[in-house]
This record gives structure tokens, sequence and C-alpha cells, in this order.
């Protein structure tokens, strides 16, 4: 499908592309456009500031600095002048704080909506030396990850579905530590792709969202063509995404994962990467290596090496899906002879 709306213009120097999830463009001058578009599904508070965030992290792994931004606002009926209000304010602080301009947009009343729905199309630029790209990965690099995973799902999971975690008995501490990484540590990944590209050795950064790290991993081996080799015992998934994760019968490799940040690092540079993300308070490892696309992309577990998994759909969404089916957390409990992974993992491009 992409292949056949791929723009025949010169100008277009990233169009669409698996593993790629902002455009390029070349406008003659010394730096080059970056556009990304994104909405806001899942998350029912506090919209307008993760909108910034998730379409800021796709600009930031490109290199690039985000510097307009355009909303457009589909309100339920019947919203209150003060809740719209209250929307509008939000995204203008989350703006404020990170020197992007509101520049314009689209507001409606929407039909059949139960809460607003926003989406953002992000404006920035990079240098022409500066421009990084998912398909930039090479055979030998060291796959490095910042932050754990997950905290956009188990920030959504502990926020909005806490009464029947308790019910399922996940640990009360859990559910209060995760309900608040929406704020701390958040789910921007600017900061620790600022670290990388100082760092030097990067080829390549892809943020982990929908489908989790697995979808992730999966976008930059197809995107740059190399195969991956794993390994699960060093990824950090973080205590309470897994007792969340445990307690609704999900994989927290398939999770929502926006917060966390992969990168490709030559393996020369990897350690002054991960000490560099240390320094800035960072937490980093390093989970496994690009190989030839011919090897294939495994992951090496306590039982040995077994084909990288894959999702077919992010597993906030299958739980989301069983809730709606009536049948409640039980349903996230794939039942005999069936399964969460399927063999094409969703994607976003």
């Amino acid at each position: 499908m992409l292949a056949r709306i791929a723009p025949e213009d010169p100008s277009v120097i990233v169009g669409p592309a698996l593993g790629e999830d902002a455009a390029v463009l070349d406008l003659g001058g010394p730096e080059l456009l970056v556009a990304k578009t994104d909405p806001i599904t899942f998350a029912a508070r506090h919209p307008a500031r993760y909108l910034l965030a998730v379409n800021a992290n796709d600009l930031a792994v490109t290199g690039a600095r985000p510097r307009w931004l355009l909303v457009t606002a589909l309100l339920p009926e019947g919203i209150s002048a003060e809740a719209t209000q209250d929307l509008f304010d939000e995204l203008r602080e989350a703006c404020d704080r990170t020197g992007v301009l509101l520049v314009g947009g689209h507001t409606e009343m929407t039909v059949g909506l139960e809460r607003p729905i926003l989406v953002g199309c992000l404006l920035g630029t990079v240098s022409r030396d500066g421009l990084l790209r998912t398909a930039g990965a090479r055979p030998g690099d060291a796959i490095l990850l910042a932050g754990g995973i997950a905290i956009e799902g188990t920030a959504i999971l502990a926020t909005e579905h806490d009464a029947e975690l308790r019910l399922r008995g996940a640990p009360h501490e859990a559910l209060r530590t995760a309900a608040g990484w929406l704020e701390n540590p958040g789910i921007g990944v600017t900061p620790a792709a600022r670290v990388l590209i100082q760092s030097g050795g990067v080829h390549a950064m892809h943020d982990p969202t929908e489908g989790g790290l697995v979808t992730a991993l999966h976008e930059l081996a197809e995107a740059a063509g190399i195969g991956l080799r794993i390994y699960r015992d060093a990824v950090p998934v973080l205590p309470e995404c897994r007792a969340i994760c445990d307690a609704l019968g999900l994989d927290p490799l398939g999770l929502l994962a926006s917060g966390a940040l992969l990168a490709a690092v030559d393996p020369v540079a990897a350690p002054r990467a991960l000490q560099g993300l240390s320094d800035a308070g960072i937490p980093a490892s390093v989970i496994g290596e690009a190989l030839p696309a011919g090897e294939g992309r495994t992951l090496v577990d306590q039982d040995g090496a077994r084909p990288l998994p894959e999702f077919a759909r992010d597993e906030l969404a299958r739980y989301l899906e069983s809730l709606e089916q009536g049948s409640g957390a039980d349903a996230a409990d794939p039942g005999p002879g069936q399964s969460a992974l399927r063999s094409s993992p969703s994607r976003r491009s």
C-alpha cells in the first residue's frame, strides 16, 4: 500500500515507508523540514499534553527540533465551554514548556464521540547532515534501549482500569507508582534522543509505540533490511509493568511503549552513549545486536533462541476489546489453541 502512494517528487527526502514515522522535505534552504501527524486516542486524561509528546518523539528520532504545531480537535456533543477551555489551556501550556508554537488547526463538534479526540501535525527542522532515519541501522550495531517498558500502556491501565486491576490482585503500590508515569518520567523521548545524538555513533533511532517494543524492533529491522538478535533478560521491563501485565494476562513486550527509545549504535560508541544517558539520569541498556538480514530476527531467553514474536495488535487494545465484548479481563488471556501473536505485527508508518 505504501509503495503505491510513494510520491514522485525530488523534494521528498523521506516519504511513506515502514518504520519511518515522519516525512522529510527539502525546500532548498540550509535545513530540512520534518513533518509528523499523530492522534491521541487511548488516554482520556490530559490528551493535549500527550499529543505534543507523541508527535515530538517522532521528530526527535530524526534529529529534528520541533517548532510548529497544528491541531484538529474533535469534540463530543455536549462538552462544556469550561472543559473545552481547559483542553486548550493544557495544549497552550504544553507548547510553552517545549518552545513549540501553536499555529493553527481545526475544531468541531463530532457526532458519536465519548471523549475529545486530538490529532496533531507537528513541523520541525533538522540540518542536512544531522538527519537520521530508521533505515540507517547497520549489521554489527549495538541495539540500545533507553528507558524501561512499557511506560504509556502501563500508566493507562493503572489510571483508567485500577478497579479491575485491584480485583485481579495487582499490588496497590505498583498501581500508585505506574499511575504517575505519564508525568514522571513521562512519555517523551526528546531528552534521550538529544543525549544520543551528542554522544555520536548513532545510526538510527525509533520509538516503540503501538504493538510495543517487539513491533518497534520489527519496524527497525524492516526499514533497515537487517536481522536482529535480542536478549529478553536484557530488556528492562519495569517491575510495575510486569505486575500489572501478569494480573491481566498481557505480555509487556507487546504493550504500548511510548517513553522508551530504541537506537542502533556503532558498538565502539555504545559505552559512551550509555554513559551519557546515565549522566542525564536516563536508564539504558544494550538489549541485542543488529545482524545481516539473512540471519533473521531472534529472541534469546532461558529456553534458547526462537523467532522474535509478532503481535496481532497492541496488548492494551486487546484488553480494551475484551471489555467491549463484556467478558472482562479474563478475555485478555488467550484460550486453548489461541495466541496473542500472528504472522504479521500491526505497524505504524
